[in-house]
C-alpha cells in the first residue's frame, strides 16, 4: 500500500508539471505558521512551568525547539516567493519591514521591561536606562524577542541577498551547501569551543549568539532557495512524501538519542536541550520538510471556502500578535493567587492549564487590538474592520 499523502498523479507526471505559482497566497504556509506558533507557546510554557532538571520535559523541549528553524525558513520563503518575479525597491522595502517589526519590537521590549520590574528591587533612573538600552540593542528584553531582532537583520540584507540569488541561479545547490557547512561550523564552535574573553569583540559576539543572523542563516537561505525554485520544491515535496516521513522519523530518533546520551553522561537536562547544537540540524531540517508536507496535504484536500480554511487563515493573521503577547500571560498565570496553580496542581496539569490560559487570553487580546488603530503598533498588522452582524428579520 502506498504511503503517498498527496493525491496521486499519472505515472508520467514530473515535478515540472506543478503549476507555476502566481503572486497569490500560499495556503500551506498558513497552516505551517499556525502549527509553529502553537509549538513555540508550548516551548515557553514547558520551560516556565517545569523543573529544568526534569528529564522528560527536557526530552520534549529538545524536539519542540524546531520552531526556530521553521520560523526562519518561512521568513525567507515568503519574502522570496513574493519578490522573485517582481522588482524590489530596496529602500522602500527595508523602511516598511523595519517599521512593521521594529515598532512592535520597541513597544514590547518596553512592556516586558516593565513586567520584569514587578516584584524586583527598584532600579535607579540610570540603571533603568542602561538596562532598557541593553534590552533593545541586544534583543534580550524577553526570551522570545530574539526572533524580531534576527528578522530585522535579515530585512536589511534581503535586497542584497535577492541580487545574489538572481546572479547565482545556476549555483543554488552550492550556495545551499556552503550555507549548511557554515551552519554546522558555527553551531559546533558555539557548542564545543571554550568561550572567548567576554571583554573581546569575539566574546561580545559569542555572548549574543542567540540574537544574531549568523546563528540561523542556513534556515533563511534554505527558505529563500526553496521559494526561488517554488515549482520544483513543491513538486519534490509532492513526489517524496514517503522519504520526508522517513527523514522525520529517523532524525527524531537521532535527536532523542543524542539528548539522552548527553543526560546519561552527566549533562544537565536543561543544557542538553540547547538549540544551537550541530547534532540537532537534521531534526530541524526534517521538521521543516514535514510541516511543509503537512501544509501541502491540507491545502490540496481542504474544501475552498470551507471552515478549516477560514479558521487557519484567521489564526495565521493573528499568530504574530499572539507570539508577541503570550509570554505576558504565561507570566501572569504563574502569579495568580501567589502561584496557587503551581502549588495545587500536578506539574503536568499546571503546564496544560498555563498553555490554555496563555493561548486563550492572547487570542482575545489580539482580537481586540487588531480592530483598533493600535494594531500596526502592537502587532504589526493593518487594522481590520469590525465584523458585521447580520441579524435575521423576524
Amino acid at each position: 500500500m502506498s504511503t503517498q499523502l498527496l493525491p496521486a498523479r499519472p505515472p508520467a507526471a514530473s515535478t515540472s508539471e506543478v503549476k507555476p505559482a502566481r503572486r497569490g497566497h500560499l495556503d500551506q504556509v498558513d497552516l505551517v505558521r499556525v502549527v509553529t506558533f502553537s509549538a513555540v507557546i508550548a516551548v515557553h510554557t514547558i520551560s516556565e512551568t517545569s523543573d529544568p532538571y526534569n528529564i522528560g520535559a527536557g526530552s520534549l523541549l529538545s524536539l519542540l525547539h524546531f520552531t526556530r528553524s521553521v520560523f526562519f525558513f518561512l521568513t525567507g520563503f515568503v519574502l522570496v516567493f513574493t519578490y522573485r518575479n517582481r522588482p524590489l525597491a530596496a529602500g522602500k522595502f527595508v523602511r516598511r519591514r523595519l517599521a512593521l517589526v521594529g515598532i512592535p519590537y520597541l513597544v514590547w521590549t518596553l512592556a516586558y521591561f516593565g513586567i520584569a520590574q514587578v516584584g524586583a528591587q527598584p532600579l535607579t533612573s540610570g540603571e533603568a536606562v542602561s538596562t532598557l538600552w541593553e534590552d533593545v540593542y541586544r534583543g534580550i528584553g524577553w526570551y522570545h524577542l530574539y526572533f524580531l531582532m534576527v528578522s530585522m537583520q535579515f530585512y536589511v540584507l534581503f535586497p542584497l541577498f535577492m541580487k545574489v540569488l538572481r546572479a547565482t541561479r545556476r549555483y543554488h545547490a552550492l550556495l545551499l551547501g556552503g550555507s549548511l557547512a557554515l551552519q554546522v561550523g558555527v553551531t559546533a564552535a558555539l557548542t564545543y569551543l571554550p568561550e572567548p574573553d567576554p571583554n573581546s569583540l569575539l566574546g561580545q559576539v559569542w555572548a549574543n549568539e542567540g540574537t544574531l543572523l549568523t546563528s540561523y542563516q542556513f534556515y533563511l537561505v534554505a527558505g529563500c532557495v526553496a521559494a526561488f525554485h517554488y515549482e520544483r520544491f513543491q513538486g519534490w515535496i509532492r513526489d517524496n512524501s514517503r522519504l520526508v516521513l522517513w527523514l522525520l522519523l529517523g532524525s527524531m530518533v537521532f535527536a532523542e538519542g543524542w539528548y539522552f546520551t548527553g543526560v546519561l553522561s552527566g549533562v544537565d537536562p536543561w543544557a542538553a536541550t540547547g538549540v544551537l547544537q550541530p547534532e540537532m540540524i537534521p531534526w530541524f531540517c526534517a521538521v521543516v520538510l514535514g510541516l511543509y508536507l503537512l501544509g501541502s496535504v491540507w491545502s490540496e484536500r481542504r474544501r475552498p471556502g470551507g471552515l478549516s480554511g477560514r479558521l487557519v487563515s484567521a489564526a495565521s493573521t493573528r499568530s504574530f500578535g499572539v507570539f508577541l503577547v503570550h509570554p505576558a500571560f504565561i507570566w501572569l498565570f504563574g502569579r495568580i493567587g501567589d502561584g496557587w496553580f503551581a502549588q495545587n496542581l500536578s506539574p503536568f496539569a499546571n503546564t496544560l492549564a498555563t498553555y490554555a490560559f496563555a493561548i486563550a487570553c492572547s487570542l482575545v487580546f489580539v482580537e481586540v487590538v487588531i480592530h483598533t488603530p493600535l494594531s500596526k503598533i502592537l502587532i504589526g498588522r493593518e487594522q481590520l474592520p469590525l465584523p458585521s452582524l447580520h441579524l435575521a428579520r423576524a
